[in-house]
């Protein structure tokens, strides 16, 4: 018995060395509910440099109840963890291995689930960005293009690295979007959100929609609808003053899904704008399954507003949106030809460069001054 016991404690050691340099995050959990080893990679993503730093507060136990402990091969299953790091908890997707050392002592091999390098890099950075409060959000305006009256503003996520610098959100987003790790960076958002609704009126914005960017993959996840309600219930919105551009809806993975849970969220007063209208083939369809109120015009077709197909097309869209009674905003305007083209085909809302490029609240603040 001595001697099984020391070849597998042998085979034990010769799986840790294996793993210490592998790319994948693994952890080494007793059932006593320790976390007893990070491997390298586990190490980076998490930022430890103490195992105290990091604990599991949430472990699928049914699963483990039905393991075989004493098959000689260790066996898997793959189930969100919540875990608490630090000051933060969230859930993260894991493989766990069920690893027998002896009859009465076994441990979990557990495997942190990500999809490439990228993907290890992305969560290892927004995990600093919520910790270090690093998730901010920048502020553009968007104008009658008649009148010059200020209609709305868009909020842009931005992500600062540990040196300040923006990250690229394509770079961050794509990543973790499928995470549960994502929602604390939209509830980050919505907290910069609410500083800037108590000065909005310091800013002469009082009669201005804000709307944040969310993408599809956001309007897909369990808790969207959960998060935005909660959020509009507790900051007490006047109708339209808050609302939400979409994005990226060929992503849309279920169109009947996220109309209901867009419905619900307009229901309550929020405005619900089409984002990027017309970058793909399924654009319209989008605007009859979706409870939309605004269409934002994708800035391709602005930048070809001196062709006379694409002013044609733009001034059909200008019409499906009268007819409809939706409101129509033209994105990344730059030049003043743009801009009256914009306003002789119809588009009486505008956004882009020429007139407002995006800023941070304090900018804002100091030009109030």
């Amino acid at each position: 018995m001595a001697l099984e016991t020391q070849q597998k404690e042998e085979h034990l050691d010769y799986l840790f060395k294996s793993l210490l340099h592998h790319p994948s995050p693994y952890l080494i959990y007793d059932l006593e509910g320790n976390i007893k080893w990070a491997n390298l990679a586990a190490e980076f993503i998490f930022r430890i440099e103490d195992l105290k730093e990091l604990s599991i507060i949430k472990l699928d136990v049914a699963s483990l109840q039905s393991s075989n402990f004493t098959d000689p091969i260790a066996r898997s299953y793959t189930t969100p963890i919540e875990v608490q790091l630090r000051e933060i908890k969230f859930f993260i997707r894991t493989r766990v291995h069920v690893i027998p050392v002896s009859d009465s002592d076994n441990f979990l091999l557990i495997e942190i689930l990500c999809n490439s390098r990228t993907g290890l890099e992305a969560i290892q950075q927004t995990i600093s960005c919520i910790e270090f409060d690093r998730i901010d959000l920048a502020y553009q305006k968007q104008f009658n293009l008649k009148t010059g009256k200020i209609t709305g503003v868009e909020a842009l996520l931005r992500m600062r690295d540990e040196f300040g610098q923006i990250i690229p959100n394509d770079l961050i987003i794509p990543q973790i979007e499928g995470e549960s790790l994502f929602s604390l960076v939209v509830l980050s958002s919505l907290k910069k959100l609410s500083e800037f609704f108590k000065i909005k009126s310091q800013l002469g914005l009082d009669e201005a929609t804000v709307y944040l960017n969310v993408s599809a993959h956001t309007v897909m996840h369990p808790e969207f609808g959960e998060i935005f309600a909660n959020y509009s219930d507790s900051m007490n919105f006047k109708r339209d003053e808050f609302g939400l551009e979409v994005t990226e809806t060929a992503e849309l993975s279920n169109t009947e899904e996220a109309a209901k849970s867009l419905q619900k969220l307009k229901d309550k007063g929020i405005k619900i704008a089409l984002d990027d209208f017309g970058a793909g083939y399924s654009s319209l369809r989008y605007i009859k399954d979706l409870p939309v109120d605004v269409v934002k015009l994708d800035k391709h077709f602005t930048n070809g507003l001196d062709d006379s197909t694409t002013s044609k097309l733009i001034g059909f869209v200008v019409e499906v949106c009268k007819a409809l009674s939706l409101e129509m905003i033209g994105e990344g305007i730059e030049t003043e030809e743009q801009k009256q083209t914009m306003l002789e085909i119809g588009c009486e809302i505008g956004q882009g460069y020429l007139m407002h490029r995006p800023e941070f609240i304090e900018t804002m603040l100091t030009k109030e001054e």
